[in-house]
């Protein structure tokens, strides 16, 4: 097994065990409980349990409610409850973590061409390394044309790869785009929130843009 996915299997452990990551964001606390409850029902966590099959709109309306008055997580609730096992959460928490490392890999690769198109200067210039990787975008006849290019955060795909290695699909405005051989340093915290370009080895990366012919397929949010 290889570094990266031993490293993210450790985190899903702690996930599970701690079960931080039920809450909806660290402001939590201090929302108003009608505020406190619709910040459940978008909740990853929720709608993740929900997608799987784990438990139904009604129980997570209920769960949310009942674990409120209890001061308790919405994991913790369900699995005292009996409503979901450990080993339905922690499946869950790996389905959120690899949500969340996904979005943060699409961050760091496609702000530079965000930047382009609005043309906003960066305080350092482009890494060459990323930059090559990414010039089939920037040269792409829709960004020369300044085309808003948008991507759909809830169809980005991540597979995890033996000796560290990442494969990223992404469904944006300009095709699929198939990032390859990205390489992740194992961060010492075992947090994928706030991964940064140095956090990333691009040196074997390649990107692939398929055409999505179909277009009722390619409508974003």
């Amino acid at each position: 097994m290889s570094l990266l996915k031993k490293s993210f299997n450790k985190t899903i452990i702690q996930l599970a065990d701690s079960e931080s990551n039920a809450r909806a964001h660290d402001g939590f606390l201090a929302m108003e409980e009608q505020k406190r409850t619709e910040a459940y029902h978008k909740s990853r966590l929720g709608q993740i349990l929900i997608k799987k099959g784990y438990i139904s709109p009604q129980q997570l309306d209920e769960a949310v409610l009942s674990q409120e008055a209890n001061s308790k997580l919405l994991g913790e609730y369900l699995i005292e409850h009996r409503i979901i096992s450990r080993w339905q959460l922690r499946r869950a928490l790996s389905s959120q973590i690899q949500l969340r490392l996904s979005a943060s890999l699409a961050m760091i690769l496609l702000k530079p061409v965000d930047n382009f198109l609005s043309g906003k200067q960066s305080k350092k210039p482009l890494d060459s390394t990323l930059e090559n990787l990414i010039t089939p975008l920037l040269t792409h006849p829709s960004t020369r044309n300044k085309t808003p290019f948008e991507y759909a955060p809830d169809k980005i795909s991540i597979e995890i790869k033996d000796n560290n290695l990442l494969k990223l699909r992404i469904h944006s405005s300009l095709g699929e785009l198939n990032f390859d051989g990205l390489r992740l340093k194992i961060p010492e915290s075992g947090s994928y929130q706030d991964l940064t370009l140095d956090d990333l080895d691009l040196s074997n990366a390649r990107l692939f843009i398929r055409a999505i012919h179909d277009q009722h397929n390619t409508a974003l949010p």
